[in-house]
């Protein structure tokens, strides 16, 4: 191309070097891996006492692209191979590298619905539910403290919470209402979010199903650029006709089984609400609410996160759909904390806090009782362990992710 003509298409020149520039301004780190040495010198030839003086970095991305790229490839994989170093030395060292590379090809394909459970809600502060039962419990003047003692005692949680509500439904509606309402708005206040919740989106496209009453996950949907918002939200007892329809077109949709903290008449917490959602007498499968999970159930591969994973109604319906035998099931997934008991020997101090921590070792009984439960129903768990606030848990959903996205290899 003659120069005139270069000169001449000086602007339009000037928006792609500006585009490009952008390419290489984002790869800092790289650039500064790739800049260690000395600068890169030009002798000049209008004044030969001078000399123009590059960045390695710089050169190679404008002379030859293909070869900077290929470097930031290797490079990149390095990184993300040492910052997954952890996760995949543990899927190895207890051997649970064949059920991880199932998930993560399950995820690649876009089949994975989280199931995310009170135990993500509890990473911002959010009580558990026999915590709740409690303090009302303990604010309610008109109810027996010693029966509610009793049934605390013996986790009959719904039988609770049905006579909570008898003695003051208002009481109960306002304290879910401003227990579980938003604490900060997204934007403002980032580490309120867990890390789980950020993960969601590069976790699945499509169908979600949470039992908490915040609205966590919403709100993080709405704020984050990357994450489309719902097509269509079920919030237990609300109607929502077209929910079950979104849901077999592929749209984004989020099934609240208990709820929205803000509509008091979508609450399913008590005897009452659950067979007003679920039927009484047996599941109702032309209730929207069961009809939904288990259009879920049935076409997604479930994955538990903060789950117990305790006999309730959602895994009564699950069971009932299995045994019957009218559907083909997909496989399912579950990331449990390992059960773990106390052992008797002195606790330790820990050395920040100085604080005492209790001594445990792994409970493998109760472990194996759980996985012949969840394979039953045909939830296969990835086990880790709950230390430093679940730290691997967060490891291992990443690590998942980014094998998915393509980004690095499980093994190799």
């Amino acid at each position: 191309m003659a120069i005139e003509k270069i000169k001449q298409s000086a602007d339009l020149i000037e928006k792609v070097e500006q585009y490009l520039q952008n390419g290489l301004n984002s790869n800092s780190l790289f650039n500064d891996a790739l800049d260690e040495g000395d600068l890169l010198s030009i002798r000049s030839i209008k004044d030969t006492e001078h000399t123009h003086q590059y960045k390695a970095s710089e050169v190679l991305y404008w002379v030859d692209r293909n070869a900077y790229l290929d470097e930031f490839d290797n490079w990149n994989g390095e990184q993300l191979r040492d910052k997954h170093r952890e996760a995949i030395e543990y899927v190895d060292a207890t051997q649970q590298d064949s059920v991880v590379s199932d998930l993560i090809a399950l995820i690649k394909k876009k089949k994975v619905a989280p199931f995310v459970g009170a135990g993500v809600s509890a990473a911002a502060g959010y009580p558990s539910w026999d915590t709740v039962l409690k303090e009302l419990g303990k604010k309610l003047t008109n109810v027996d403290n010693l029966q509610v003692e009793e049934l605390l005692a013996n986790e009959r949680y719904l039988e609770l919470a049905q006579l909570l509500a008898d003695a003051s439904s208002s009481q109960l509606n306002n304290h879910i209402r401003t227990t579980f309402r938003i604490k900060s708005t997204i934007e403002q206040d980032k580490t309120l979010v867990p890390d789980v919740i950020k993960l969601l989106p590069r976790l699945c496209a499509g169908a979600m199903v949470t039992t908490n009453f915040d609205t966590l996950i919403e709100s993080w949907f709405k704020a984050h650029k990357t994450a489309s918002e719902f097509d269509g939200i079920l919030c237990g007892l609300q109607e929502n006709h077209n929910f079950v329809t979104k849901l077999l077109k592929g749209e984004r949709c989020l099934l609240k089984l208990h709820g929205d903290a803000s509509q008091p008449e979508s609450y399913i917490f008590t005897q009452t609400q659950y067979e007003q959602g679920y039927g009484s007498g047996g599941i109702d499968y032309r209730k929207q609410l069961p009809k939904a999970l288990r259009q879920i159930y049935i076409s997604h591969s479930l994955l538990f996160l903060g789950c117990s994973l305790q006999q309730d109604k959602t895994m009564e319906l699950f069971e009932q759909v299995r045994n019957d035998g009218e559907f083909v099931i997909p496989e399912h997934f579950a990331l449990l904390a390992l059960p773990v008991k106390p052992i008797e020997q002195p606790p330790t101090v820990a050395e920040n806090s100085g604080q005492v921590v209790p001594a445990f070792e792994a409970d493998d009984d109760k472990r194996q009782e759980m996985e012949d439960r969840l394979f039953e129903l045909g939830i296969r768990p990835i086990w880790y362990p709950a230390t430093d606030n679940h730290k691997m848990l967060i490891q291992l959903i990443e690590l998942m992710v980014d094998v998915a996205d393509g980004r690095l290899m499980l093994r190799g």
